[in-house]
């Protein structure tokens, strides 16, 4: 079954690309080519960057109260190895899994997977908690505020409800539910309260790259619309029909952004978006074949 469903997954990239090249108006990619465009996308890298900094900051912070050992230089590895098995294979959380198990050699398994997890939770519902923040203010008006807003309330919803469930522990859970959660400690109240002001940068930095992108392409967008554009993207990246979120991220990115631009600069904005985070895929592969070349060296 499991064969089935990553064919499956597949099958919806290629067609979900195929769809969004069939609509790609071209004439707005010209903007991408100039020196100006360069320095948008260069401010977009930086924010990027500092986003996965952070990012990463909050689980390492969380993995160390909970007895786990990792540098920084080996966090930012992790990292960066995460992105690359994300985006290849399918399910879109290989990465954060192989991340776990790598983790998990130096201490406890259960511990790992719970801060791991909490870390992804607490990301996840401050994404989509700024997003819900910044609606209002984005530009979307009417059907696509009342949907968008339904979407981002309901996924914030469900990341703290995750949080709460970790909390209670799987013992008092339903089985149902129990046998999803990990077993192991759970975050002090401080230190969780941390990794949630971290995330809040840290999606304030990744609101930035989508409008940085926007401006590569001559139609820069408010913060708000960065962030709430930004939230819908990883909410609709969640439904598995693709692998790495390639085809759902370019569609959900030109749709949105034709609401608020010009429909080539949309398009435009969506390949940019999507350059910027395969610099991050090809470098967790680079990170990969070292770490292949390493015990033979």
């Amino acid at each position: 079954m499991k064969h089935v469903l990553s064919v499956l997954r597949v099958l919806g990239l290629v067609a979900l690309c195929a769809l969004f090249l069939s609509r790609l108006d071209t004439s707005g990619l010209g903007a991408l080519a100039s020196w100006r465009a360069g320095g948008w996308l260069c401010g977009a890298l930086l924010a990027y960057s500092v986003g996965q900094l952070l990012n990463g900051l909050a689980w390492r912070h969380l993995l160390i109260q909970a007895g786990g050992r990792v540098s920084v230089t080996e966090m930012i590895l992790h990292d960066l190895s995460s992105v690359f098995w994300s985006s290849v294979l399918p399910g879109g959380v290989a990465g954060e899994l192989l991340k776990g198990v790598r983790l998990s050699r130096d201490a406890d398994a259960g511990s790992v997977a719970v801060s791991i997890l909490c870390a992804r939770l607490v990301g996840g519902s401050v994404a989509c908690g700024l997003g819900l923040v910044c609606l209002p203010f984005s530009g979307f008006e009417g059907l696509y505020r009342a949907l968008g807003g339904a979407a981002l309330l309901a996924t914030t919803g469900v990341g703290v409800g995750g949080l709460l469930a970790l909390k209670i522990g799987p013992a008092a859970l339903p089985r149902v539910v129990a046998t999803r959660l990990p077993v192991g400690k759970f975050p002090a109240l401080r230190d969780l309260g941390f990794a949630f002001l971290l995330a809040i940068v840290t999606h304030t930095a990744f609101a930035l790259v989508f409008s940085a992108c926007f401006g590569a392409v001559g139609y820069w967008i408010s913060f708000a619309a960065g962030a709430v554009v930004c939230a819908l993207t990883s909410v609709a990246q969640i439904a598995p029909v693709t692998v790495g979120g390639f085809g759902v991220r370019e569609l959900t990115i030109s749709s949105l952004g034709m609401v608020l631009v010009p429909g080539p600069a949309a398009d435009a904005a969506a390949i940019a978006l999507t350059g910027t985070f395969a610099v991050f895929v090809l470098l967790g592969g680079g990170v990969e074949l070292w770490r292949m070349a390493r015990p033979s060296a």
